[in-house]
């Protein structure tokens, strides 16, 4: 099992471990006035249960903008590396493509396929974290190093095309951490003064590189210390203007590695707390808002490109004895918790696991109103408090970030939430709340296929006002592409890009249409759905048709490419919960049409009755023989009462 979670080190050291939020630009001197959720993503939560056995498809895709996938790291040969390669690439999942080398599978296939569904989600890979810092120092010494790492990730970034960027989690440039030997997974992170001005110079050749390689609207970012003390060790004047935002670590700045309790993330300093100031000011300073200030105001860094932080679990002590309801009070060390290593615990336990503890079992629920805005369980027998967030001190938090400008949220980590994402949905109301309208995909006339003679192609949008932009080489369009205005003569083999912009609205998604000019050879129509694809509140039936006369209709149900060996269509087919419907048709002397696929999110009030030859995903209810069972592996059912035979599938509710 893979596990990169940050370890107590020492009182000096403000623990981070990273988050990373939201809005989404073309050029590090852009800001945005909209607010992005940006949830990490742990590659390991697979493995272990107390991460919910988190993976991508679990994410909630429309409740967040940007996802940092924790964790790569710089390799021993100074390259951009996975830290699990199986996790990542090679183990088998839902909507993985395949075996073949080509082929997507692990978390990777997942993201290709996610983004294709959810396309103005971001998808960041998170280099470094608390563990897997080791080669920063050296990587980043010299122009040479340097060079190496930044072409990796120009490699990286041009072969899977679908990841929006790189988010460097460097903790700490200039601060020499040598690896905590109770933890097999940390590898320390070496550091000098000279990684002052070096850290300014790696981000300021990657935003360069990526201008020289055609990849200017990927997106450059990185996590950075709450403490002002370790940003004294660093250029943020300097190094800002190279980055579309930084992620302020608000959190972990109170732990076990103190002898008293504390609020790990608190809003505003409490005059009652009895942390020290000199020589490093933590009582007054070592706050989320002093901490933001701290970078807006001091280093002149704009708000909207400053994201505020939220833990998704605790810090937590043992051995404590007085103070106010346990905090503030004295301890004797770090209390152990479910995402704890044991041999070198922080009291961390996940907020799904901690709203179960709340007034239970002798922990009992306190709260400052007033200065940290956060909550705390006390447990006076056991000696035990549990510093951590809550849905009420989210939404201060949110507020905070609303009141001041900020650019928006990161969350350590995703997997910590509850099953129904509470404290996620929290930050989207909050932050967010009814989506920016978006602008309609444009229409390309006529539909893509082969011809024996040039085509005059035209392109429209419903939106009224939005300006149109394509290409004509395959690449995507942005806001500095062609403005469509005339239609557009194509007389050879041609890729037609389209999409539309409009100020205050989202980007539309992209159209593309193939024009094969010179080749007799008619395509068979593409397959349409009806109803459309949608949310609906109850079953559907869809109907699949294609215009072409005597065409088969093949599809599939598990998100595999239709072939003519699949399923044929013969009739409409049931869905009775949230299910992807891919079809394409075939004629004999006709080209195959293309792959048309199709969502159907069925959010009813509860559980369905179970049907046979249905596309089932994890958490979907449905009932059978009087009784209600919960999926608990996503399949397309059998053609009998799976819980007979197959108990794996289902648990009984």
């Amino acid at each position: 099992m893979k596990r990169f979670k940050k370890q107590v080190f020492s009182l000096l050291l403000v623990l981070g471990m990273l988050l990373s939020i939201f809005t989404v630009t073309n050029a590090a001197s852009t800001t945005s006035t909209s607010k992005n959720i940006i949830a990490y993503f742990p590659n390991w939560g697979i493995y272990n249960a107390a991460h919910r056995s988190m993976t991508v498809g679990m994410i909630p895709w429309n409740k967040v903008t940007v996802i940092n996938h924790a964790f790569f790291e710089v390799d021993s040969s100074f390259k951009l590396a996975s830290t699990d390669t199986f996790a990542d690439f090679d183990k088998s999942m839902e909507h993985s493509e395949g075996w073949d080398a080509n082929q997507l599978r692990g978390h990777f296939g997942e993201y290709k396929y996610y983004k294709s569904q959810y396309p103005n989600v971001k998808v960041m890979i998170s280099v470094g974290g608390w563990t897997r810092g080791q080669n920063f120092h050296a990587m980043a010494l010299t122009a040479n190093s340097r060079a190496t790492f930044i072409q990796s990730i120009i490699d990286f970034l041009k072969k899977y095309p679908f990841v929006d960027g790189i988010d460097l989690d460097w903790e700490y440039p200039g601060v020499n951490r040598a690896a905590d030997p109770n933890d097999q997974y940390d590898r320390g992170c070496p550091g000098g003064p000279e990684d002052k001005q070096n850290f300014t110079a790696l981000l300021k050749e990657i935003r360069q590189a990526y201008n020289n390689n055609g990849l200017s609207g990927k997106l450059l970012t990185i996590a950075v210390p709450s403490g002002y003390d370790k940003l004294e060790l660093q250029e943020p004047d300097k190094y800002a203007q190279y980055l579309d935002w930084l992620n302020v670590m608000t959190y972990d700045m109170h732990g076990a590695w103190e002898n008293s309790t504390n609020h790990h993330s608190p809003i505003y300093a409490n005059p009652n707390d009895p942390s020290g100031t000199a020589p490093i000011d933590i009582k007054n300073r070592y706050n989320s808002d002093s901490a933001m200030k701290t970078l807006r105001d001091t280093y002149n860094i704009p708000a909207s490109k400053l994201n505020v932080g939220s833990p998704f679990y605790s810090r937590g002590w043992k051995g404590v004895t007085g103070g106010s309801n346990g905090m503030y009070g004295t301890a004797t060390g770090a209390a152990t918790g479910t995402w704890d290593n044991p041999q070198s615990p922080g009291g961390q336990y996940p907020y799904f696991t901690l709203k179960t503890m709340e007034n239970q079992n002798g922990y009992i629920k306190y709260r400052d109103d007033t200065y940290a805005k956060t909550p705390w369980l006390y447990n006076a027998s056991a000696g035990i408090v549990l510093s951590y967030e809550d849905a009420a001190s989210l939404s201060a938090r949110c507020d905070y970030i609303n009141t001041n400008g900020y650019g928006g949220l990161i969350i350590w980590e995703i997997s910590g939430d509850t099953e129904n994402f509470e404290l996620t949905n929290v930050a989207y109301n909050k932050l967010i709340g009814a989506p920016v309208p978006g602008v309609a995909t444009p229409n390309i006339s006529p539909a893509a296929g082969n011809y024996s003679s040039p085509q005059t192609v035209s392109i429209a949008c419903t939106t009224s006002g939005a300006t149109i932009r394509y290409t004509l080489d395959g690449t995507e369009p942005t806001a500095n592409s062609q403005i469509y205005s005339n239609p557009i003569n194509i007389t050879a083999t041609t890729t037609v890009k389209a999409k539309a912009f409009k100020s205050g609205m989202s980007d539309s998604s992209t159209a593309t249409a193939v024009y094969t000019i010179g080749n007799t050879v008619e395509t068979v129509a593409a397959p349409t759905f009806s109803p459309a694809a949608g949310t609906y509140t109850a079953a559907q039936s869809v109907t699949v048709s294609s215009s072409t006369a005597g065409a088969a209709i093949r599809y599939t149900l598990d998100g595999t490419e239709p072939t003519s060996s699949s399923a044929q269509y013969t009739g409409a087919i049931s869905v009775t919960a949230t299910t992807t419907i891919k079809a394409k048709a075939f004629k004999a002397g006709m080209n195959d049409s293309a792959t048309v696929s199709a969502t159907y999110t069925i959010n009813s009030s509860g559980p369905v009755a179970w049907a046979a030859n249905t596309a089932y995903k994890v958490g979907d209810l449905v009932t059978y023989s009087g009784k209600t069972y919960k999926c608990i592996q996503a399949h397309t059912s059998l053609t009998g009462w799976e819980p007979a035979n197959v108990p794996a599938l289902w648990t009984a509710q």
